[in-house]
C-alpha cells in the first residue's frame, strides 16, 4: 500500500457514532421485559455482531419467547428512537469523514447495523458523504468474516488491499484484516489488542485525509516518537531532581507571568488529602466500601466517580454504577466526616459542552442543573471534570472556548458558594502561560479560574495511555508544576491539588499467531493487585529509577479452540515509594495539596507511604 488510500470503509455503531449504549440499554430493556437478566458482560459480548447473530444469542442467553426477527425488530425500533433525539457521534469522525469527502477519497459505510436504522444516521450527515454502503441485512456471513468489507471493495471497484477500514470492536477489526484492509482501530466498548497493519487510536481527532495513509502505514516507535510534542530532559533520579530544586529554587507564579523564588528553611507539610473514587474500584457485594474505613478519616473530600452530564440539563449515574452502591458510599463517607465533592464527567459528543457554554441561556440552565444536583445528594461541593475540551475538541476552537468556560466557572461558583456549597475543577496541565512551544491545555485558563474555585485539581498523571510508558514521569510531573506556579497567583498556590497516581497500566506490545476475540487490549493495573499478578506470572519487576516506576514483561497466551496467539505484554505502575516521591515534589515545590487517584487502587504500603511524606520533616 503507497499513496493515499483507494477507499476508506467506515463501520458505523461505535465507530461514527457512539450508539452502542443505546443498543446495550435496548438490549437490557427488551430482556428484563421478559422477566429475564442481562448483564454487562452479555452486552459487551455481542459488540460489532450482525444484528441476526446478536438476537440468537440474545435468545439463547436470555431466555425469549420471540423470533430472531422480533428481537430485531424491537432493538431496532429503540435505537432508532433514541438516535431521533440524539445521535452521539463519535469525536473526530465528522470532521475526517468531511475532510475525505473534500478530498475525494471515496467512503463507504460497512455496518451490520440494518438499513433503516442505519439511514436515519446517515440523514444527519451532508448528502453524498458516503459513495456506498454495505448494511447487515444486505450481506451474508457478517462480521467477523470479511465478506462485508469484501463487498464493500467490490462495490466501489477498489482493491481492498488499498483500502483503510476504521473500527472499533475486535468482531470489526477481524473482518476487515481477513478482508486484506489496513485498520484504525478506536476502541469503544471493547478493549482491542495491538496487531500487523492495525493503529489503536483512541479517538479520530486529528486525523485527515493527507494525513490517514502515513498514520496507518508507518511503524509504532515512529508513531510513538510522533505524538510527543515536547521534548523532555530525563532525569537520572528524583534525587537529582530535588538537589536541583534545593540548589537553584522553585519558580513560583506571581499572576503577571513574572516569577519569583522559594525561601530555604523547612517544607511546609501536605494540608489537604483528597481522592477521587471510581464506581469500578469500589467493592459491590453487599454494598460496603473496598477502602478500610481508617483511610477515610484521613481525607478531607472525597470525590465519586460515577455521575456524568449528557445534557445541559441532564446529570445522572454513569451507565454502569450500581445505584445501591453509590447510595451506600456516600454514607460511609460522611459517616467519617469526609466532604463528599461528586465529579460531574462531560459524557457528550465533541463540541457539545463548548456549544452550551457559548449560550448565556444554555449556559445558565446548566448551572441551574449542576446546583440541583448537589441539592440532591446534598453534597458538600461539586467537582466539574470536562476533559472533552483538552481531548476530544480540536484545538482551533480553544479561543472561542475559553472566555466562555471562565464565565462558566464564575458563575457555578458563585451560585455553589450562595447555597453554602463549594467548587473544584478538575484540569489537565498547562506547561508555558507565554505559549512559546507547547502550552499544555490553556483553554482551562488556570490562573483565572483560580480566584473563584476553592480547589484547582491538577491531573499530573496519565503521561502514556495509548503506547507502553512510564504513567507520571517525574521530570515530567516537575515540568507539570513549574507550568501550574508560572499560571497561576502565588495568592491562590494554597488551593492548588495535585493529582498523584498509584496504579498501572497492562499492555500487549506484540503478538505471535491471531488472538481470539476476547483477548485483552490494555488493561489497569492496582497496587491492591499486583501482588497477586506478580505472583502468577512469575514477573520479575525491573526498577526505572529515572522515571521513579517500575516495569515488566511476560508472555500471556491465549486459545479458544478456534485461533491461538501468544501476547508478549508490558507492565508500567507507580508503586508506594512512587508515590511517596511525587507527593515530596509537590511539597518541594511549594504546594500543600495532594489528591489520589484513585482511592481503592492503592494497597496499605502505598497508603502509609502517602502519609510519611506528606507530613516527614523536609528542608531546601
Amino acid at each position: 500500500m503507497s499513496g493515499r488510500p483507494a477507499a476508506v470503509l467506515w463501520d458505523m455503531d461505535g465507530t461514527l457514532v457512539d450508539t452502542e449504549p443505546y443498543w446495550i440499554a435496548a438490549e437490557r430493556a427488551l430482556v428484563e421485559s421478559h422477566g429475564g437478566e442481562w448483564p454487562i458482560e452479555r452486552a459487551h459480548a455481542v459488540v460489532g455482531f450482525d444484528l441476526n447473530d446478536t438476537a440468537a444469542y440474545m435468545i439463547e442467553h436470555g431466555n425469549l419467547p420471540l423470533t430472531p426477527r422480533e428481537v430485531v425488530d424491537r432493538l431496532l425500533d429503540d435505537v432508532i428512537a433514541a438516535c431521533r433525539l440524539d445521535i452521539p457521534w463519535r469525536p473526530g469522525a465528522r470532521e475526517l469523514l468531511a475532510d475525505l469527502n473534500a478530498n475525494g477519497i471515496p467512503c463507504a459505510l460497512v455496518t451490520m447495523s440494518w438499513r433503516n436504522f442505519g439511514e436515519a444516521v446517515l440523514a444527519e450527515l451532508p448528502p453524498h458523504s458516503f459513495d456506498i454502503s454495505v448494511f447487515g441485512d444486505e450481506v451474508s456471513p457478517g462480521k467477523p468474516h470479511p465478506a462485508p468489507y469484501l463487498r464493500a471493495a467490490e462495490l466501489l471497484q477498489v482493491d481492498p488491499r488499498m483500502c483503510i477500514a476504521i473500527e472499533d470492536s475486535p468482531t470489526g477489526v477481524a473482518s476487515a484484516r481477513a478482508a486484506g484492509c489496513k485498520v484504525i482501530a478506536v476502541p469503544n466498548v471493547k478493549p482491542l489488542e495491538a496487531a500487523e497493519g492495525v493503529l489503536i487510536r483512541e479517538t479520530l481527532v486529528g486525523l485527515t485525509a493527507e494525513s490517514l495513509h502515513d498514520e496507518v502505514t508507518k511503524p509504532a516507535a515512529q508513531r510513538h516518537r510522533d505524538s510527543t510534542k515536547r521534548s523532555r530532559a530525563a532525569l537520572a533520579s528524583l534525587v537529582l531532581l530535588a538537589s536541583f530544586i534545593v540548589a537553584f529554587g522553585f519558580s513560583r507564579g506571581t499572576g503577571n507571568g513574572e516569577t519569583s523564588s522559594t525561601t530555604l528553611g523547612p517544607v511546609p507539610p501536605i494540608s489537604t488529602i483528597d481522592a477521587w473514587i471510581p464506581y469500578w474500584a469500589v467493592d459491590g457485594t453487599e454494598g460496603a466500601p473496598v477502602v478500610p474505613t481508617a483511610r477515610l478519616d484521613s481525607l478531607r473530600a472525597a470525590s465519586p466517580f460515577w455521575y456524568a452530564t449528557t445534557g445541559y440539563d441532564t446529570i445522572g449515574l454513569e451507565t454502569y454504577a450500581p445505584e445501591k452502591l453509590t447510595s451506600s458510599y456516600l454514607e460511609e463517607l460522611r459517616q467519617h466526616e469526609v466532604e463528599v465533592v461528586p465529579s460531574i464527567l462531560d459524557r457528550m459528543p465533541a463540541g457539545s459542552m463548548a456549544s452550551i457554554l457559548s449560550n448565556p441561556v444554555t449556559r445558565a440552565a446548566h448551572i441551574a442543573t449542576i446546583l440541583e444536583f448537589a441539592r440532591s445528594l446534598d453534597a458538600d461541593g461539586i467537582d466539574i471534570d470536562y476533559e472533552q475540551f483538552a481531548f476530544a475538541d480540536d484545538p482551533a476552537t480553544w479561543f472561542d472556548t475559553q472566555p466562555n468556560w471562565v464565565a462558566f466557572i464564575i458563575d457555578l461558583a458563585d451560585a455553589l458558594h450562595a447555597d453554602g456549597r463549594t467548587l473544584a475543577v478538575s484540569v489537565p496541565a498547562v506547561y508555558d502561560i507565554d505559549m512559546t512551544g507547547d502550552p499544555g491545555y490553556w483553554v482551562y485558563d488556570h490562573g483565572t479560574i483560580a480566584a473563584h474555585v476553592d480547589s484547582l485539581r491538577i491531573m499530573a498523571y496519565d503521561y502514556s495511555v495509548i503506547d507502553p510508558g512510564p504513567i507520571a514521569p517525574v521530570s515530567w510531573v516537575s515540568e507539570v508544576l513549574r507550568g501550574i506556579a508560572l499560571a497561576v497567583p502565588e495568592e491562590f498556590h494554597s488551593k492548588v491539588v495535585i493529582g498523584i497516581p498509584s496504579y498501572g497500566y497492562n499492555w500487549p506490545v506484540a503478538v505471535t499467531g491471531i488472538c481470539p476475540s476476547d483477548a485483552p487490549g490494555r488493561t489497569g493495573l492496582t497496587n491492591a493487585s499486583l501482588a497477586e499478578l506478580i505472583t502468577l506470572r512469575n514477573l520479575e519487576p525491573i526498577q526505572d529509577v529515572e522515571n521513579v516506576e517500575w516495569t515488566a514483561t511476560y508472555d500471556l497466551e491465549f486459545d479458544d479452540g478456534t485461533t491461538s496467539c501468544v501476547q508478549t505484554r508490558e507492565l508500567h505502575w507507580v508503586d508506594a515509594d512512587g508515590v511517596a516521591a511525587r507527593v515530596e515534589l509537590v511539597r518541594r515545590s511549594g504546594f500543600t495539596g495532594v489528591a489520589l487517584w484513585a482511592l481503592g487502587y492503592e494497597d496499605e504500603d502505598v497508603w502509609q507511604s502517602l502519609l510519611t511524606a506528606a507530613t516527614k520533616e523536609l528542608t531546601r
